[in-house]
């Protein structure tokens, strides 16, 4: 019990000290903010650019490894062209094409920096 209450004690007049010198330093820090554009590329699971291509491909391969026929969720081109090739039909091209959506969006990125040495003087004399 001695011992909490001399940590406590020590804790509550360590406290000021700490409190005060961090202010000093916390005059020499300056924090800058800006923005940041990020994009993000949305397409369309059964109609991208390349879904007829990807299921065909996904189709021969699941015909060669003997896998049993399954619908495909995705739908659209991308069923079509998983079908063609699962059951060996010729290759055709894609039909139906929805572009890819390019989303753009922004955030903040802030950065704290501290004056150099020099500077500090300086702006102290001003003082």
């Amino acid at each position: 019990m001695k011992r909490i209450v001399a940590a406590t004690l020590l804790t509550l007049a360590a406290a000021p000290i700490s409190l005060f010198t961090q202010s000093a330093e916390a005059d020499d820090r300056y924090t800058i903010c800006y923005p940041i554009t990020h994009q993000k590329v949305s397409e369309d699971a059964a109609d991208h650019p390349g879904a007829y291509r990807d299921g065909y491909r996904q189709g021969t391969d699941s015909a060669s490894d003997g896998e049993a026929y399954r619908r495909r969720t995705a739908g659209g081109e991308f069923a079509r062209g998983y079908e063609d090739g699962y059951y060996g039909r010729r290759f055709s091209r894609q039909q139906y094409v929805v572009p890819n959506r390019v989303e753009y969006y922004t955030t903040q990125q802030c950065r704290t920096h501290t004056r150099p040495e020099r500077n500090r003087h300086r702006d102290r004399d001003r003082d």
